[in-house]
């Protein structure tokens, strides 16, 4: 298929899924519906009725939360949502239909209908370009949060797999002094050989108070009271990791520690790049059906 010939339909979403459908429109005849506006040589419609067309392929926005998203109903930014029984009616015959973070009931749903059905979200190829626009996102973060420089201050990251080796080398990079706690030996090991100071993260409660700044990836309760406790007063906890987090919110708030769970960063503090790695990811899935 020339790729001019691609008909793709994108529903919701924030400001990156506005620069993904112009990414995406480069290259392909691109309808959208309820995606917030960024230029570009999309088609944008005010109700689904106006497709004029049937596409090959379905874009979703990245679902907020699986309660919600359990319903077959795809909210709109500017308000109101529209059903998965409508959007599926505008389909070829054996489409694409793809989104982030997808609820059981929607794979379900398309599936029986014969489309093809496939979360960008949990692509590797997507989570590893996003590494930077999230530790980049940290990074203001910590300078927004903080009364000092992040040059000569201590930084603490909790975990070390992709985003922690982003933000260890983001904020080494700045001048910061910066340390590692994990779990696994091999990533104490890595974590030593990339220059950082590693300990377990068994021994958080006993050495967390030297550090400024505090980065959480794991995405499991490591940030409890006994840790929070040793947190200094002026400290900061950047908590990184999906919900519900890994730190108790409800003691921090009592303790009076400051912590920040910021949660997709890549939307927030780089829409563009963000709406262009989904867009490539995105056109990744379609080109590997060999259709």
């Amino acid at each position: 298929m020339d790729k001019k010939e691609l008909v793709i339909l994108c529903v919701g979403g924030d400001f990156r899924h506005g620069y993904m459908s112009s990414a995406l429109a480069e290259h392909s005849n691109v309808y959208t519906l309820g995606v917030c506006p960024t230029g570009g040589n999309a088609v944008s419609l005010d109700c689904i009725e106006d497709m004029d067309c049937k596409a090959d392929m379905l874009v979703l926005p990245m679902m907020k939360s699986k309660s919600r998203c359990e319903s077959l109903d795809i909210p709109l930014p500017q308000g109101g949502e529209v059903s998965c029984h409508k959007l599926s009616g505008v389909l070829k015959k054996g489409a694409l239909v793809t989104g982030g973070m997808l609820s059981v009931a929607q794979i379900e749903y398309f599936s029986a209908l014969g489309f093809e059905v496939a979360d960008y979200f949990k692509r590797e190829e997507l989570v590893i370009k996003n590494c930077i626009p999230t530790a980049e996102g940290a990074l203001q973060i910590a300078m927004n949060e903080t009364g000092i420089t992040i040059f000569g201050s201590k930084v603490l990251i909790i975990g070390y797999g992709r985003v922690a080796k982003a933000c260890a080398n983001l904020f080494k990079g700045a001048g910061a002094y910066c340390a590692a706690a994990a779990r696994k030996s091999s990533a104490l090991a890595e974590a030593e050989n990339a220059g950082l100071s590693a300990f377990k993260i068994n021994d958080l409660a006993d050495r967390v108070s030297y550090y400024d700044i505090i980065i959480n990836t794991v995405p499991a309760m490591v940030i409890d009271e006994s840790v929070l406790r040793n947190i200094s007063k002026d400290g900061l906890i950047i908590d990184l990791a999906s919900k519900p987090g890994g730190v108790d919110f409800t003691c921090a708030k009592e303790l009076n520690r400051r912590v920040v769970h910021a949660l997709s960063l890549p939307g927030k503090c780089a829409p563009i790049i963000a709406g262009k790695i989904i867009a490539e990811t995105v056109m990744d899935i379609f080109h590997e059906r060999g259709k």
